[in-house]
């Protein structure tokens, strides 16, 4: 890393990387746009000559894919770039600005010198003493010196990160034989989780890294593929959407999934963000929050009526409330396995949530993914409870998983619809941890209490009133106003609340019932 100078930061505009990744961009679609017209320019054509015409074709359009999805990539990195770099340049030039105003001279190098003599003012408040005065005008130049000479230096670890970032968007993709891999992707949906690692892990990292150049689709979303590959996969899935959508604001949501974000669990570091699974087509966004190899407690998150891809930034932001609470103790998963139900007025979506389908849909989804969840969890040698939770139509989902072999320590069921489908007692469910714990929690005054256990109904039983199910309380908003009524449906997960902080004892085993910590049975 080079260190800048006071003058070198004067004269950089970052913002030009904002224009860069623009014009990167609008490129990028413009290959992808092209790259389709050349493979259908040969849809009449027949022939021996035809046929090799097609052949060079497809080489030509997947090359130009290739550069598109890598143009896209350096554009997320340059806009990236453009915001650290010019929040380091504006300290920068804070700290020269206040130097200089107090009347210190400040060298390229950021180093801070004090006034020939010191001001009147300084010698009357040093008790007429001129020693005094340049004493402390030398220790004040020190200060300055540091907090110039800091920013200086994290200026140029920017400048050296967006460097990094974009070399490696635009890096060319390993190169490999053609149809390499095509035969152990083809038999991912009919093999075992176990399985599937098996084979990654007898591969050379070389092999991985043109697996994924090659099959990011069946990379990024394939239970049982480690998770540094399907993240990695997932990058380039985005890149095909960003430049496959037309609609701007789903648009810019998928930009947003490729951007960089500060660490939930504090310290300051960017990072890129964990995608773990990334279909458009199902409806399916995946992704983890804090880092699993450091945290002591894992929750999975399933949300509820009206989730979408391009409106799940509340989700993500519920479960990296979490990870921050506790600096990264907990690591929290949101899960979008697909649609769930959606109405575009309370009548509408009154209907929706009755159907059933959602969560039979969703289930066998969930009870892979958990699946993978506990294998990830096996793989770092400690004892790591995981806690799936179920909010809204959620909790269908999720007492439906349950009666298939969901695999969790702890399950939470929050203003949950019921139960799950065709779920009358407890003895409906059937966890792959015999051992595990199960939670209940409504506010009074939930409108879901309406149609929670009712005889018949699409959900199943109410989980609040279930045999072996543990009742929490609610209890109030830290204003102290009950945590009840309609808002509190969303609230109770939300807002710093009694209800909230029961929610994370449950997540990290801190939570005490009948007077005994919660085991960590992970």
């Amino acid at each position: 890393m080079t260190t800048p100078t006071v003058a070198q930061a004067r004269a950089w505009r970052p913002e030009a990387l904002n224009g860069l990744g623009d014009e990167w961009e609008r490129a990028a679609r413009l290959i992808a746009a092209n790259a389709d017209t050349l493979a259908a320019e040969f849809a009449f054509w027949r022939g021996q000559a035809a046929d090799a015409a097609r052949a060079d074709a497809k080489s030509i359009v997947a090359e130009a894919e290739t550069v598109a999805r890598a143009l896209v990539l350096a554009a997320a990195a340059a806009r990236d770039g453009a915001d650290q770099i010019a929040d380091a340049r504006a300290a920068v030039l804070a700290g020269v600005d206040a130097a200089v105003g107090e009347g210190f001279v400040v060298g390229d190098d950021g180093t801070v010198s004090p006034p020939a003599r010191p001001s009147s003012l300084l010698v009357a408040l040093s008790g007429g003493d001129p020693a005094l005065a340049d004493d402390l005008l030398a220790a004040r130049a020190q200060t300055l010196t540091a907090e110039v000479t800091a920013a200086l230096q994290r200026l140029g670890a920017a400048d050296a990160d967006a460097a990094a970032d974009l070399a490696e968007a635009l890096a060319p993709p390993d190169a490999g034989p053609d149809g390499f891999g095509a035969e152990v992707v083809a038999r991912w949906p009919s093999t075992g989780q176990d399985a599937i690692a098996a084979q990654l892990a007898a591969m050379t990292a070389e092999q991985r890294d043109r697996l994924i150049d090659a099959f990011p689709e069946q990379v990024g979303n394939t239970d049982g593929v480690p998770w540094d590959m399907r993240t990695r996969a997932n990058r380039t899935n985005i890149a095909q959407a960003v430049l496959d959508e037309p609609d701007p604001a789903r648009l810019s949501v998928y930009r947003d999934l490729l951007a960089e974000i500060d660490d939930p669990a504090g310290g300051g570091a960017r990072l890129d963000r964990q995608i773990l699974a990334f279909d458009p087509a199902r409806a399916s966004l995946v992704e983890l929050h804090g880092n699993l190899a450091s945290a002591s407690s894992v929750a999975v998150l399933v949300p509820g009526l009206g989730t979408t891809i391009a409106g799940s930034a509340a989700n993500t932001a519920t479960a990296r409330r979490f990870v921050t609470a506790t600096r990264g103790d907990v690591a929290a998963i949101t899960y979008l396995g697909g649609p769930f139900p959606r109405g575009d007025n309370p009548l509408t979506a009154l209907a929706a949530a009755a159907d059933p389908r959602y969560a039979l849909g969703m289930a066998p989804r969930l009870v892979a993914f958990t699946e993978d969840v506990d294998r990830r969890v096996d793989a770092t040698g400690r004892r790591i409870p995981v806690t799936v939770i179920g909010h809204s139509y959620g909790g269908s989902i999720v007492g439906t998983a349950e009666t298939q072999g969901l695999t969790s320590d702890r399950t939470l069921f929050v203003a949950a619809a019921g139960a799950g489908v065709g779920v009358d007692d407890a003895g409906d469910w059937h966890n792959r941890n015999p051992d595990v714990l199960r939670f209940s929690m409504t506010p009074p005054g939930d409108p879901i209490t309406a149609v929670q256990g009712i005889p018949g109904g699409p959900h199943g039983a109410d989980p609040d009133e279930m045999d072996g199910v543990i009742r929490l309380p609610t209890g109030h908003y830290d204003d102290g106003r009950p945590m009840a009524g309609p808002r509190a449906h969303s609230d109770v997960l939300n807002w710093p609340s009694d209800s909230w902080r029961t929610i994370l004892g449950v997540i990290t085993g801190d939570l005490r019932t009948d007077s005994a910590t919660l085991p960590e049975t992970g």
